[in-house]
């Protein structure tokens, strides 16, 4: 997704890995600050470069967020979204594979899920709007792909199938949506990764009672 092509975006890609994980997790952790609120500043001092290097090879702030964005989506959809078994019959375990997978993914780049998350939960303050709405559509492509390959004929036979999916989704996007509610950019990723394994056991709660409620 990231701009491979740009030269000095090229340049950058090849530095050593250690020193391009350095300042790709300075900048994604100051940048948890919001984007009018990080600073350059403290992203080249974490880094341990120069201001010069940094604008080497972003050339502006909003460039190098734009960066951010594109290299941790790129990330998710390599290591969870292309990973997802959307052709799974059972709707509920496939919700469920998702949830584990996600999981998995937080805990290995624990900096990109945490970046991730704040950006999208702050997306009023984001530059890089149609980024994100990119990974929306990738989202709901997902989920629709999902929905359209589950066995209906599991479902009970005196209920709409089509208002069982509309019913699991919207109450488990409420459910994502209330857990983040209190939550700040800053805490999101964190607070959501440290709390992972108890919002699994409540997710799991939801999905039995939507097995029994409407199935067979």
């Amino acid at each position: 997704m990231y701009n491979e092509e740009h030269e000095d975006c090229q340049k950058f890609l090849h530095l050593e890995t250690e020193k391009r994980e350095r300042i790709l997790n300075a900048a994604m952790r100051e940048f948890l600050h919001g984007f009018k609120k990080a600073s350059t500043d403290n992203i080249v001092r974490e880094a341990g470069i120069s201001k010069g290097l940094l604008f080497h090879y972003f050339g502006t702030k909003e460039n190098l967020f734009d960066f951010l964005i594109d290299y941790a989506i790129d990330i998710i959809q390599t290591q969870y979204m292309d990973l997802i078994n959307v052709r799974q019959k059972d709707i509920f375990d496939a919700l469920w594979q998702m949830a584990l997978l996600k999981r998995d993914v937080s805990q290995r780049f624990p900096v990109i899920f945490e970046f991730l998350s704040g950006v999208y939960l702050d997306s009023k303050d984001c530059p890089a709007k149609q980024h994100l709405k990119k990974f929306k559509e990738l989202q709901t492509k997902i989920y629709s792909e999902i929905y359209e390959h589950c066995d209906k004929t599991l479902f009970r036979e005196d209920i709409d199938p089509q208002k069982v999916v509309d019913i699991v989704h919207w109450s488990l996007a409420g459910w994502a949506d209330s857990k983040t509610v209190s939550m700040t950019p800053e805490s999101v990723g964190t607070e959501m990764s440290e709390n992972y394994d108890l919002y699994l056991d409540e997710m799991k709660e939801y999905l039995d009672i939507f097995h029994k409620c409407f199935y067979k």
